[in-house]
């Protein structure tokens, strides 16, 4: 199989350099890792060698054969295969047309492709769900079909973009294994990933990337122990004073109705009953972590309280408001605003373009004053206003998600893993801002989140959903002390 090298690729948007010089080779039989906080430039390197993106300078290379002007489609059967850190599948097809669809074409015959699917769906453990419509897979069991799908297409170089966002402990157990099986069977990998107790079990060769450059490169044990690597992307010695701390929030007891009540909720997807009697309270200005193992219910739970998924039974009161009675745009219009996973900006439009489209509320902040804050909770964003939302790093575009849901000026915020495939400092900037919006300014939120720490350090309370079910509730420290039974100990 032939090897991958990327030769000093560099890559400008206008004045900002998102790839400086990078240099990398991807040995056939071998996983290699690259890891880097987020906005270093990992993803556009990915679509550099894809096609998907044309470097400044530079030249990629597959075996002898440069490919560097080669369009995408051509990379694709010369062996080069990709998933994305936004989860890319066709949803009204079941997971095994999914991945039937690659295998016809590379293979042509549909008896031959059929087969070929459903045998990956098994190699990957996601056979039981081969009939199922891939928009209503769990996001972790999705993300093993997209990689199906992937290897559908016989690749002798596989890139993954955050292949274990999404997945429970279980299933990132198993993708490791189907990661060094494709490492013995020959194939090239190369894995862009934040789970670095994944990275030490599997990768053989790390990158490290930071604004755009390679900082420290070799194996796993000691790229990890490379201080300017802990400093860039670990951050325990960050390079302009200590990381964000992350503030419990601190709301005030307003003596009222609950913000965000359920009663004997249930909920599902057709004939798939998902929520099987959920009850919950949130008082106003409270910050509910809903924690819970992948497919548990978490995003269900989050849609019917915005108002997209009507429950089946039970009662739903949001903001003082029959969430099961108005649409998600009425919802929306009278102060409860989400943030789905997978953020949802328009690429299209600048981040100022984004930010005016959320001014639909009313005209009595003027768009001036809203920026200005805005700007000032991310200062970020603004030395990008200019910049297409589509071109920002992972940590970005969820900072202009945050920042486009505020300027809704909203009660309730409902936020569903804001850190899925970002690095931890983003991760404690954010986390840090979300514990201030609702010890400050009283704002309501209920968060589904992976990780669990990070939710439950700036949590008012919380609550464990598993196979549909709250399992556990109450305040962060007595419900996280409790976690590896109830959550961390479940059965896959």
């Amino acid at each position: 199989m032939p090897e991958l090298t990327v030769d000093q690729v560099s890559v400008r948007f206008g004045g900002v350099s998102a790839l400086d010089e990078v240099s990398l080779r991807v040995r056939p039989a071998s996983v290699h890792g690259l890891i880097g906080p987020n906005g270093a430039g990992k993803t556009t390197l990915f679509n550099v060698v894809t096609g998907l993106q044309p470097p400044t300078r530079g030249r990629v290379r597959l075996g002898e054969r440069d490919i560097t002007r080669t369009s995408t489609h051509v990379r694709s059967r010369l062996g080069i295969a990709r998933t994305f850190q936004r989860l890319e599948v066709c949803g009204t097809l079941t997971a095994l047309e999914n991945v039937q669809l690659a295998a016809e074409a590379r293979r042509g015959n549909r008896r031959q492709a059929r087969a070929r699917a459903q045998e990956l769906l098994e190699r990957v453990g996601a056979s039981d769900v081969a009939g199922e419509p891939a928009d209503a897979l769990p996001t972790g069991i999705a993300r093993l079909v997209e990689l199906a799908r992937a290897l559908a297409t016989g690749p002798s170089v596989l890139l993954l973009d955050e292949p274990s966002s999404g997945l429970d402990e279980g299933e990132t157990a198993a993708l490791g294994r189907v990661l060094r099986t494709l490492r013995d069977e020959g194939m090239a990998v190369l894995s862009v990933e934040h789970d670095m107790g994944l990275v030490m079990q599997v990768v053989d060769h790390l990158d490290v990337l930071d604004y755009g450059a390679v900082i420290a490169s070799g194996p796993p044990a000691e790229v990890a122990a490379d201080p300017a690597v802990q400093a860039a992307y670990l951050g325990t010695a960050a390079k302009e004073g200590p990381s964000p701390a992350r503030v419990r929030a601190t709301p005030a007891s307003s003596g009222g109705p609950p913000a965000v009540e359920l009663h004997d909720v249930r909920a599902g997807y057709g004939r798939i009953e998902v929520l099987h009697g959920v009850s919950l309270e949130v008082p106003a200005g409270g910050a509910c972590a809903l924690l819970g193992p992948n497919g548990a219910g978490k995003s269900t739970l989050l849609k019917v309280l915005s108002g997209s998924l009507a429950p089946t039974a039970g009662t739903v009161q949001v903001a003082g408001m029959d969430a099961r009675r108005l649409s998600p745009e009425r919802l929306a219009r009278r102060g409860v605003c989400a943030i789905p996973e997978g953020r949802a900006v328009f690429p299209n439009l600048t981040v100022t373009e984004n930010l005016t489209m959320c001014t639909y509320r009313g005209p009595e902040v003027r768009a001036a004053e809203l920026e200005a804050r805005t700007f000032e909770r991310f200062p970020r964003l603004a030395q990008r206003r200019k910049q297409l939302a589509g071109t920002l790093s992972g940590g970005e575009q969820q900072m202009l998600a945050l920042a486009r849901a505020l300027y809704t000026d909203p009660s309730v915020l409902l936020l569903d893993e804001i850190s899925m495939g970002l690095a931890p400092l983003v991760v404690d900037e954010l986390y840090s801002l979300v514990g201030e919006l609702v010890g400050k300014e009283g704002l309501t939120i209920v968060l589904v989140e992976q990780f669990a720490q990070a939710a439950l350090a700036i949590a008012t309370q919380a609550a464990v959903l598993v196979n549909g079910r709250i399992v556990r509730s109450g305040d962060p420290v007595t419900v996280g002390a409790a976690l590896a039974e109830s959550y961390l100990g479940t059965p896959a």
